[in-house]
């Protein structure tokens, strides 16, 4: 089988190289656990779970969703920090030194995160800018896409993402994401709060919390749960073997994994706990996506007490998810340069930030004048799908990499109850099999729906 899989790859032979020691700054324990859990939580949380949800089955989708990710999510995300870790070195560096002729998946991996950063960024600069509005006005969207407002916004928030990771890791990614992870918790709570006693808010909840069974027939929850589990968690990016290469050894992965895994999870739970009685409430559909956010939400922001404050609250809370994920994403990028050209932090960062704003410009304008289109879909639209789609591509091939040629043989569980039930066995089995292919279904039920997933 393995000789099978090398044969895939190009290569006679396994072919370990020695590991480089590099000079590495390393986490603070908790400085890791909030960096990894911004990482981890984006918009896929708070904007994309609950359309999910209210577009399959509502409750119903909890239970695959959970299942989703402790069989796929906690594997991946144990393997990328731990082969991390274990090479000190960016996904091209760490691939090379697992075998020299990876280093081509090493780059593929990161082409794919910039890409997907380039038009999420643009997301993330529409949560700025209605941040902004809470305050002076909503503007109609299509007004708002329709103008050159989305790109001073990309532009705003790319700067603000570049600022962060420039600083490096413990006065950079760590100082930032122990200030905002703090009050994105806050903010998620209070606005919880708020949400639950609102009038609709025990319809929203039976909608939320009571699961129609029948929908676990339907093979589509089961491929959309996996679905959201895998972006949800940042797994199969690389930014987690970027984040794992400075790890201590002293750094329990087994622990951290839960910790970030069960924070990401109960994010997305709270986040539904501020849609759903929002929208019943209102008489919202709750599967409307992007509307859901930016249309629907707003008019009721204007028509609800104290709606300024509440939606100055939550457009800053979208904004805080989506920068947090964009740092990760940017710093994934620099590690390659600053490892493999050598190149300063400063330099690797300015020149992908320049890349990113020329690839993330038709995004940032799709819908300006007679908008920027490609193949019949608006440009930020087609960015979406291709390279949502090439992700799970990429995604398998770093998994069968990484497991099959690094061949960890046990992982860092280290609990009694764990290592009974040989958790770390069941993992690396999961990893070697079942979550490749997976990965290449999705791959296939993405291409052939062409995005539709998405």
């Amino acid at each position: 089988m393995i000789d099978f899989i090398a044969y895939i790859f190009g290569c006679n032979k396994i072919i370990f190289m020695p590991s480089k020691v590099i000079a590495r700054e390393n986490w603070s324990k908790i400085g890791f656990l909030m960096a990894t859990i911004g990482s981890a939580v984006g918009l896929g949380n708070i904007w994309r779970f609950p359309y999910i949800v209210g577009s399959h089955g509502g409750g119903a989708f909890l239970i695959p969703y959970t299942i989703s990710i402790i069989i796929f999510g906690i594997p991946l995300m144990m393997l990328e920090l731990d082969a991390g870790r274990k090479f000190k070195g960016s996904v091209v560096t760490t691939l090379k030194q697992i075998n020299r002729r990876f280093w081509l998946l090493g780059i593929l991996a990161p082409i794919v995160s910039l890409s997907i950063l380039s038009y999420y960024l643009v997301i993330s600069g529409w949560t700025l800018g209605y941040f902004i509005f809470s305050v002076t006005g909503y503007m109609e969207f299509s007004q708002f896409t329709n103008s050159l407002l989305p790109l001073l916004y990309f532009a705003i928030t790319l700067a603000i993402t570049a600022f962060i990771v420039s600083k490096g890791i413990k006065k950079g990614i760590e100082k930032a994401s122990m200030i905002l992870m703090p009050i994105l918790f806050v903010v998620l709570i209070g606005l919880a709060a708020y949400a639950l006693q609102m009038p609709g808010a025990s319809d929203g909840l039976a909608f939320y919390l009571t699961p129609d069974f029948s929908y676990l027939f339907d093979p589509n929850i089961w491929l959309m749960s996996i679905s959201q589990a895998f972006f949800s968690l940042s797994v199969g990016y690389g930014i987690l073997i970027t984040y794992g290469s400075h790890l201590s050894k002293e750094t329990r992965i087994g622990r951290s994994v839960l910790g970030v895994a069960g924070a990401d999870a109960l994010i997305a739970f709270i986040g539904g706990l501020i849609i759903f009685p929002i929208v019943f409430s209102f008489g919202i559909n709750p599967s409307a996506g992007t509307e859901l956010s930016f249309i629907a939400l707003p008019t009721v922001f204007g028509s609800m007490p104290f709606g300024m404050l509440i939606g100055l609250l939550f457009f800053f809370l979208l904004f805080i998810a989506a920068l947090t994920s964009s740092i990760s994403m940017l710093e994934l990028g620099a590690a390659n340069f600053i490892d493999e050209l050598k190149w300063s932090r400063k330099k690797s960062v300015a020149f992908l930030s320049s890349i990113i704003f020329v690839v993330g410009i038709p995004s940032a304008l799709s819908f300006y004048g007679g908008g920027i289109s490609f193949m019949g879909k608006p440009f930020i639209d087609f960015m979406d799908i291709f390279f949502g789609t090439l992700l799970m591509l990429s995604a398998a091939l770093l998994c069968i990499a990484v497991i099959w040629f690094y061949r960890p043989k046990v992982f860092d569980v280290k609990n009694k109850l764990l290592e009974k039930i040989k958790a770390s066995s069941i993992m690396i089995f999961l990893l070697k099999y079942i979550i490749p292919i997976a990965l290449f279904i999705l791959f296939v039920v993405e291409l052939l729906s062409g995005g539709g997933g998405h």
